[in-house]
């Protein structure tokens, strides 16, 4: 039987990417094997002629491109400026999702909050509106905002919408204003805090760059400590390392041994703030998303371990906590 193989490297937009290469190949009979990198974005899945996506969490890409000019970041090189989909395009795919079975949808772009439909005169804000409204979504998702879109509108309509899950990921990259000036960053960490305080009951996690080449150790401190002031339980930490045509592809001055203990260092706090929320949620109930055997997710993205059909929204409640995530029996 022809078969054929998508690869892609972790972030869901490289998912939505190859989803929807998947499903302009198909033919009737042909089947294909998905093989990613990213452990956190659910179970493998599989493609059929019927477009019949075989997963339980739906990522709908809105946007793509950045106008933005990070100076690590090679994004609008390969990626192009910003540009979104029509409303319409978006809705659609979501209504097509949840026909398909999906109990969750997640609203994923390059620089999500850029989004905007000037014809439909849509913005992010009001697409999470409609988005979570549609009949058979419960639960809608952001996969990433940067902090500079997080407005007053916007957190309205994460507060408003029943669907919204309590989860927002928002890039810090530093917690030193020298640092994020030198990135090109477009705030300051007096901002990104002042910003998160509405959002202060979610949990929030975020991505942190260490050892960028203007980052001793005074300001890696300052990092650290920012993290544990915005209440951020979960750091996806990234070593800096150059990207051909940035502003910064012929810096790399911070030692790689430095780079890897301060990355030890910034993990470890991480894994304590993960911990001590995972331990404040035993005795409480959740809905919980099983997204593979043994194991899924509440709406606030801490990960649960609970026996119950994959695919399946769960009631459970939380009676203790392994350095995998939070046991629970269904309630």
């Amino acid at each position: 039987m022809p078969t054929f193989t998508t690869r892609f490297l972790g972030c869901k937009v490289s998912f939505a990417d190859a989803q929807a290469i998947r499903e302009r190949l198909l033919v009737d009979g042909h089947r294909e094997r998905d093989e990613r990198d990213d452990g956190d974005v659910g179970a493998i899945g599989c493609v059929r002629a019927e477009h019949r996506l075989e997963r339980v969490r739906a990522f709908v890409k809105i946007q793509d491109g950045c106008s933005f000019s990070c100076r690590f970041c090679v994004i609008p090189l390969v990626r192009g400026g910003t540009h979104s989909r029509s409303v319409e395009a978006v809705l659609g795919e979501i209504r097509r999702r949840v026909a398909q079975g999906h109990r969750e949808v997640v609203l994923t772009g390059v620089n999500l909050g850029c989004f905007r439909d000037r014809v439909a005169r849509y913005g992010l804000a009001r697409l999470v509106r409609e988005a979570g409204a549609i009949g058979g979504v419960e639960r809608l998702r952001l996969s990433s905002i940067e902090i500079n879109h997080v407005d007053e509108a916007l957190v309205a309509a994460l507060r408003e919408t029943p669907t919204v899950a309590r989860h927002l990921h928002v890039p810090l990259q530093s917690g030193d204003d020298g640092v994020l000036r030198a990135m090109g960053r477009r705030y300051s960490v007096a901002q990104y805090l002042a910003k998160l305080e509405p959002l202060c009951d979610f949990n929030l996690t975020s991505d942190v760059i260490v050892g960028f080449p203007a980052e001793d150790d005074a300001a890696f401190g300052r990092t650290l400590a920012a993290v544990e002031r915005a209440g951020i339980t979960k750091v996806h930490v990234f070593p800096y390392s150059p990207r051909p045509g940035t502003r910064t592809a012929a810096d790399d001055l911070v030692p790689a041994e430095v780079k890897r203990d301060r990355s030890v260092r910034l993990r470890a706090a991480s894994d304590v703030a993960c911990l001590a929320r995972w331990h404040r949620r035993i005795g409480t109930t959740d809905d919980v998303l099983v997204d593979r055997p043994g194991k899924g997710y509440a709406g606030d993205y801490t990960p649960w371990l609970v026996d119950a059909p994959v695919g399946e929204l769960v009631r459970a409640r939380a009676t203790g906590v392994s350095e995998e995530g939070i046991r629970a029996v269904a309630a």
